[in-house]
């Protein structure tokens, strides 16, 4: 499963859809990722933190 809803440009805004990119086409600004964090919270509670297997 997916938490990421897209890219957003960090300078003018612009929303981009998940692809392998990080400048934006418009205005050369960096992309950032946009998640959705409804999603998250419904998944990743402390419990299900407390019930992982350590990485080791």
């Amino acid at each position: 499963m997916s938490y990421v809803k897209g890219l957003k440009c960090r300078e003018c805004g612009r929303t981009y859809p998940k692809t392998p990119q990080f400048v934006c086409e418009w205005c050369f600004g960096p992309l950032e990722v946009v998640y959705d964090y409804e999603e998250i919270k419904k998944n990743f509670t402390r419990k299900a933190l407390e019930n992982r297997a350590p990485n080791m």
